[in-house]
């Protein structure tokens, strides 16, 4: 089994909460290959793999990226510069840098921070009666099988 590695020797992160500018609605698929285009095309595939940004969340027109902290300069800058998306205009604008995602959530993107536990909960309510929806199904169809047998 691994061990976690102690805090001084993680990767140090920062917390870049943006927001798009554009004429539709991104998924965020798009958003990620947005983000390493823009990244690629100012600072080059090894600045990208240096930076190592990652989409944390997207909610149209707000997201949240994780980037090093040593590259977020140039990670910034990377992302105003980007100007054009299938031959229409974008503009990426950067809210605010913050070092943990629940601050950023609360500060600059203006969301409620829910508790990990409470996340938790919910999947397991709809795992439960997802369940229960499928049990119910098979139910009736045995039903109808007994029917149509006798």
């Amino acid at each position: 089994m691994l061990k976690t590695l102690p805090p001084t020797l993680r990767e140090k992160k920062r917390y870049i909460s943006f927001k798009i500018l554009y004429n539709r609605e991104l998924s965020e698929s798009e958003v990620v290959f947005i983000i390493r285009s823009a990244i690629i095309n100012y600072y080059g595939v090894w600045g990208c793999s240096k930076s190592n940004p990652w989409l944390i969340g997207y909610n149209h027109p707000k997201g949240l990226l994780r980037v090093h902290r040593n590259e977020l300069d140039s990670v910034k800058s990377a992302l105003i510069t980007f100007n054009e998306y299938r031959n229409q205009p974008i503009n990426i604008i950067v809210l605010g840098v913050s070092g943990s995602i629940k601050k950023s959530r609360e500060k600059f993107l203006k969301e409620p921070h829910e508790k990990y536990y409470r996340v938790i909960q919910r999947k397991k309510r709809m795992k439960i009666n997802d369940s229960k929806n499928v049990g119910n199904k098979i139910i009736k169809k045995f039903k109808k099988i007994n029917i149509a047998l006798q």
